[in-house]
């Protein structure tokens, strides 16, 4: 089955970004790092970490995100939830711009 012809086309990008909500920083090369899930046509973030205080104890703006379960000090943190926020701004066809929602939410630290 196939529809009309349509006169609308996109000519926009499609950007993507997605976030788990657990990692295992316990050096066995598996989930040691906590990353985004593929993304795409994203500039940069503002991303922020909370322990269950309100405490910032990590940041970053590099889309990779790459945490390895450490604070500031490089010191590992406790096993735990910890909770985010994350601002992602998008390149669009006319340009970089914040995308309409800021992501937040948990990220189970299990060691």
């Amino acid at each position: 089955n196939e529809s009309a012809f349509s006169n609308i086309f996109c000519v926009d990008n499609c950007p993507f970004y997605q976030l788990p909500n657990a990692f295992t920083p316990n050096a066995d090369n598996q989930n040691d790092l906590f990353v985004p899930y593929d993304y795409r046509f994203i500039d940069h973030i503002e991303f922020k970490v909370f322990n269950r205080w309100g405490v910032l104890v990590f940041e970053t703006t590099d889309p990779a995100i790459n945490w390895n379960g450490r604070n500031f000090e490089d010191k590992e943190l406790a096993e735990g939830t910890y909770f985010y926020s994350c601002r992602v701004f998008e390149i669009r066809v006319n340009g970089v711009v914040s995308a309409p929602e800021i992501l937040s939410g948990y990220i189970e630290l299990i060691r």
